[in-house]
């Protein structure tokens, strides 16, 4: 039997976007299958894991409420709510390349979950997952969920490689240990925190002189909903690893996060309106034990405010930002509440920048019923023109660091506000600034400045 529950902040943000229709704002999570893989084995792991896992059974549909005896007797529509069904397993689609050549075959299978990706869903009412068998050969396939953001997040994709292995390999019999929470309870969490005043009260305070938005060529009021752009690959030098920043971090007891930040800021102080520029930076809101196996969209912007007065050195602009990213950790909140705290933020983005950084963990082989699992890279690319939810912003750099310490990234625009060649400039400025902060930390940011190219 289904039930009703409160829907988080963002699944309500991503169905007003588009009414609860068509919404191609989806992840996916793909394992690889070398060895004599069984297809029933494997609808069975789906099922196993659907059980689990509630956020796979969920839809979402607006609450209609009655008029009341004093009022018009019509339905008043409310927000959205989640709906978590009877146990029912995502359609499993079986698909086959084994007759493309075989040097060609795993490039099909990558476009062939590509466009699975690229798929929209419909929110209201309507399965917002769905899983894919690809079949490379006897002895080759990979296997992928692919969901709608509304409830998964990229963290769950690697809760879903990680269990697969010993679902396929014992099916309903498995033993792993329930999830200590589902995205239901998430909501509630954050409906707690919403209604807390000494929350609301501190993220006031603390965002009282937050400045969130930048110069460009046109207001942000005239923006509307944000059109995300193809992703732009960051020009990063490819000598750039986390090793080469590694000293910086020590001498000033800060995060990759906290040194990517603080370039990120020193290459658009060109474009700040302030002193202090507040970012949106991305968390897992994983920190805690009892969420890290669950499947939902739990990932959250918080905002950190970087502080550029004074012309610091790249150094101290680093120590600065490690303080304020560790201040911002420290007390969670839900969008809903920044939107209210933040003074300037009024609709559309909550912030003009964001920031995602993540970094990738050694995948390991793992062998279950003499089959061996590994990650399949799906090479997401984000929709460009399905709504996004409220907290997208108009730059978003995303960078991630692989086992050995390299980096790369994208930079998503907002289209209509930025064209390509100015995509490019912020691109080529954080790009530049991140290698000076490496090389030369003791520079000041204001002699930074006049050493980059302008953002056009």
């Amino acid at each position: 039997m289904s039930a009703l529950y409160a829907a988080t902040h963002y699944q309500r943000s991503l169905y007003d976007a588009t009414g609860g229709q068509a919404s191609g704002v989806n992840v996916g999570a793909a394992v690889r299958m070398r060895g004599p893989a069984d297809p029933g084995r494997v609808r069975a792991a789906l099922d196993a894991l659907t059980a689990r896992h509630e956020a796979l059974r969920t839809t979402l549909t607006r609450q209609g409420t009655s008029g009341g005896s004093g009022g018009t007797g019509d339905d008043v529509v409310g927000p959205a709510h989640q709906i978590v069904g009877d146990h029912a397993p995502p359609d499993l689609r079986e698909v086959s390349v084994a007759d493309v050549p075989e040097g060609r075959r795993e490039p099909a299978c990558a476009a062939l979950l590509q466009e699975e990706l690229r798929r929209p869903f419909v929110l209201e009412g309507s399965p917002l997952a769905r899983a894919v068998l690809v079949t490379l050969a006897d002895d080759d396939r990979v296997f992928a969920v692919i969901a709608h953001h509304a409830i998964m997040d990229g963290w769950s994709a690697g809760v879903i490689r990680d269990e697969l292995p010993h679902l396929y390999e014992h099916g309903a019999r498995a033993t792993l240990p329930p999830p200590a929470l589902h995205l239901a309870d998430y909501a509630v969490w954050e409906a707690e925190l919403a209604d807390d005043p000494a929350t609301r009260r501190h993220w006031r305070a603390a965002l009282a002189d937050a400045r969130p938005r930048l110069t460009f060529p046109q207001p942000v009021s005239d923006v509307g909903a944000v059109a995300r752009t193809t992703p732009r690959p960051l020009p990063l030098d490819p000598g750039l690893t986390l090793g080469a920043l590694h000293p910086l971090m020590v001498e000033e007891r800060a995060s990759a996060t906290a040194v990517l930040l603080a370039a990120l800021a020193a290459s658009l102080s060109d474009h700040a309106t302030h002193e202090r520029i507040t970012f949106g930076v991305m968390r897992s809101n994983r920190q805690q034990r009892d969420v890290r196996g669950t499947v939902g969209f739990l990932a959250g912007h918080v905002p950190v405010t970087v502080d550029l007065s004074g012309d610091p050195t790249c150094a101290t602009l680093v120590g600065r930002t490690a303080d304020a990213y560790d201040r911002a950790i420290s007390r969670p909140a839900p969008a809903g509440v920044l939107r209210g705290a933040l003074p300037d933020a009024g609709p559309g983005p909550l912030f003009d920048v964001s920031l995602n950084y993540s970094h990738g963990q050694q995948a390991d082989v793992v062998t279950a019923a003499g089959v061996a699992f590994s990650p399949f890279d799906l090479a997401h690319e984000e929709p460009t023109d399905h709504p996004w939810w409220d907290g997208a912003s108009l730059l978003d750099f995303q960078v991630g660091s692989d086992p050995a310490g390299r980096l790369s990234g994208v930079l998503v625009a907002d289209a209509n506000m930025l064209g390509d060649p100015e995509a490019a400039g912020f691109a080529e400025r954080f790009a530049a600034a991140l290698r000076r902060f490496a090389d030369r930390p003791g520079d000041r940011v204001g002699d930074l400045g006049t050493a980059l190219e302008p953002a056009r």
